[in-house]
């Protein structure tokens, strides 16, 4: 009688257990870019995806009007997600819910080469000015201040078989 009150109970247990959802949510700014997890299209930001274990995924944003984005996205597991934790958290009857949020902020795309230039421009001076990016104020200074040394024919070995006949050397 006692065995089967036991088994009875471990039975209600674990009808009544909860379970843990692990979600990923990604948002971007703007809102509308099409996502890809470990490259499986999942759909459009604001999204959320379910999964099942945790670690490092790919993720690409792509929107047109904006800069593509690729890069990684760590998912960490929560304390009471660990080994051993884990059978604990999965036998409480409750919904645990691991849920790891991404943001991407996107860039937009700029076709205007004077406009690119002029940026690239404005950045460099503002790392040149920049009191603590001294190696980077000398690596620039060096830049500029070395001159550029045109390349002749005859430091650019040439391979015998494109030379005429008669230049070729007999081996």
């Amino acid at each position: 009688m006692r065995l089967l009150s036991c088994i009875l109970v471990i039975g209600a247990i674990v009808a009544i257990s909860g379970c843990v959802r692990r979600t990923i949510e990604i948002t971007s700014e703007p809102e509308g870019a099409l996502v890809w997890l470990n490259d499986r299209e999942v759909g459009r930001t604001p999204c959320s995806i379910d999964f099942t274990y945790y670690g490092r995924y790919d993720v690409r944003l792509r929107r047109d009007g904006f800069e593509p984005i690729s890069g990684f996205g760590d998912a960490d597991e929560p304390a009471w997600d660990f080994i051993g934790a884990d059978l604990v958290a999965e036998i409480i009857p409750a919904q645990l819910t691991s849920r790891v949020k991404w943001h991407f902020t996107m860039i937009p795309t700029d076709s205007d080469e004077a406009a690119v230039l002029d940026r690239a421009r404005q950045m460099r001076t503002r790392i040149v000015q920049s009191p603590e990016n001294e190696e980077a104020q000398a690596e620039v200074m060096q830049m500029q201040n070395t001159p550029v040394a045109p390349v002749s024919k005859s430091v650019l070995p040439v391979p015998s078989s494109v030379l005429p006949a008669s230049e070729r050397s007999p081996n």
